[in-house]
């Protein structure tokens, strides 16, 4: 369903440069990107990761049905009943007993050898430098992060992270250790995404009755975490030039983060990237943000009072 209150990003993809292209990395592929990606897909290149994705190659999309980790070797996949569980880990069986449904998600059905890869060593292999990463690895993300460090310190600008707020497959690191991950390699929490619940069993077949004034039934199981480079660091990569961004990284980075919701930052690094951009771009730029200020008042006022509504209700 389309969002009413959403803003159109093609009328400012459209006016900048023709060879402007965003980098993306996708671990753990077999679901897609996310919808909130289909104003950029004139200007993608996905570099997709999962021996499960059946999907071929084209010149905009590379898919690899690699394993992403932290050693170049054969690894075997754990196949769950519901696939989008899957993961080089054990499932926790323990954790998962108590839950409706994940007992049964949870259960493994098979385990499929797949070839696993540093994303470091197949980047600087293929020459390709992703701009943003999305990592989707059930229980993997430190693996991923410890075999990618090099290439998020290079060229990364925004990495969207599923994180887990208890150790769901053994041997997994937590939310909190992931920030922790994330900040040596100076990468900042910018929002968290699609906070995912497990509801307990009981007799009485009680779920989610909407109690609690907005609140939900369950308890937190995991989430998507949007980290953005320190933004004084994001500024200073930018006036270096961009580096292994190429010469379009301040609009990379206003795009990502128009991508997920984040105008404010967007506009301020406008404001640090602005005076290298060619004129043309720059008023395209301009005129979108100038759009964004006159139109914010009214959206974000029905927006409010349609949620204040929905929560009431």
């Amino acid at each position: 369903m389309k969002n009413p209150f959403a803003v159109s990003l093609r009328p400012l993809v459209s006016a900048l440069p023709a060879d402007l292209r965003l980098v993306v990395a996708d671990i753990g592929s077999i679901g897609g990107l996310h919808r909130r990606w289909v104003d950029l897909a004139d200007r993608l290149i996905t570099i997709n990761f999962d021996p499960l994705d059946p999907r071929e190659s084209t010149e905009s999309e590379r898919f690899y049905p690699y394993l992403v980790g932290d050693r170049e070797a054969a690894a075997a996949l754990k196949v769950t009943r519901r696939e989008t569980m899957s993961s080089t880990l054990p499932p926790d069986r323990k954790f998962f007993a108590p839950f409706w449904d994940k007992p049964s998600h949870t259960e493994v059905i098979k385990e499929i050898e797949a070839p696993m890869t540093r994303l470091d060593q197949l980047m600087a292999r293929e020459g390709l430098n992703p701009d943003a990463v999305k990592i989707d690895v059930q229980g993997g993300e430190a693996a991923v992060l410890s075999g990618a460090a090099e290439t998020l310190r290079k060229s990364v600008l925004l990495a969207e992270i599923e994180c887990s707020f208890a150790a769901r497959y053994e041997g997994q690191e937590t939310f909190d250790q992931i920030m922790a991950r994330t900040r040596e390699l100076g990468f900042a929490l910018l929002d968290v995404r699609r906070l995912k619940r497990y509801r307990y069993q009981n007799e009485e077949g009680v779920r989610d009755p909407s109690l609690g004034r907005g609140m939900r039934a369950g308890r937190l199981g995991f989430c998507d975490a949007i980290f953005v480079l320190e933004p004084e660091l994001l500024w200073q990569r930018i006036e270096r030039g961009g580096e292994a961004n190429g010469p379009h990284a301040a609009l990379k980075a206003i795009l990502l983060l128009l991508t997920y919701g984040k105008p404010d930052l967007a506009a301020a690094t406008f404001d640090h990237g602005a005076d290298a951009m060619p004129r043309p771009t720059r008023d395209a730029c301009s005129k979108f943000f100038k759009r964004l200020k006159d139109d914010g008042g009214w959206r974000q006022r029905l927006h409010h009072g349609v949620d204040r509504w929905a929560r009431r209700v």
